[in-house]
């Protein structure tokens, strides 16, 4: 036996993968593909990033991506999709307590932020889009709104239902505070390019405590001014 005979026999895959079609597009998952779509829109911006970007970042020509995705408009949705997928996934597990218990325990979502920078670059970019009333981000950006103000509002409601929280507050309102005070740190954070004296994890926690003090049953009688 030759030298290339035994080496075709000790590997058998190898002759296996020189017999295969030349110029079929590798094998990637769309997943992969929508992760590569999201560091990339969060780094390059939502109309930075292009296709070629995209494709070449996971191995695939233009053509092998537009066959998962026939659009970059479907695949701006797919990632938006899978940004809230993920940060579903995050609060699921400090809401799970209800209400005042689950305040408390999303005074940590600053620093999910931190560890997460590109969801939170990525949030940013979208509701910066989204402003414009042509914007394909709009209905989506109106909808995460819409979605962070009944899952706090819900839990604030549990929370007066169990007497834990004090029963003249309004829901909507302590909701609607909340999440400008987050969003607000988080786009101070990030135009501060790093530099800001107080991290997002910080501010929130210390935000957070806060108003847990002052929403619980039977605790200091201060109303927002």
């Amino acid at each position: 036996m030759s030298a290339d005979d035994r080496r075709v026999a000790e590997s058998p895959s190898r002759l296996a993968s020189d017999t295969k079609p030349r110029g079929r597009p590798p094998r990637v998952a769309v997943n992969d593909i929508v992760d590569a779509a999201l560091e990339l829109f969060s780094t390059e911006g939502i109309h930075g990033a292009s296709i070629a970007t995209i494709a070449g970042r996971v191995g695939l020509t233009d053509a092998g991506l537009l066959h998962h995705f026939p659009s970059r408009d479907a695949l701006v949705e797919a990632a938006l999709a899978r940004s809230v997928e993920l940060q579903v996934e995050q609060m699921k597990e400090y809401a799970a307590p209800g209400g005042l218990a689950a305040i408390r325990a999303l005074a940590a979502w600053g620093s999910v932020m931190e560890e997460t920078p590109e969801l939170m670059v990525f949030s940013t970019l979208v509701s910066a889009d989204a402003t414009r009333p042509d914007s394909l981000l709009r209905d989506w950006a109106q909808r995460r709104y819409e979605a962070l103000t009944a899952l706090l509002a819900g839990l604030l409601r549990e929370g007066i239902a169990r007497g834990e929280i004090r029963a003249d507050l309004d829901p909507e309102w302590e909701a609607t505070s909340l999440i400008a005070f987050v969003d607000g740190i988080r786009l101070q954070w990030l135009l501060g390019g790093g530099a800001n004296p107080i991290r997002p994890g910080e501010a929130v926690e210390r935000h957070f405590a806060e108003v847990v003090e002052r929403i619980t049953a039977n605790g200091p009688d201060r109303r927002p001014g």
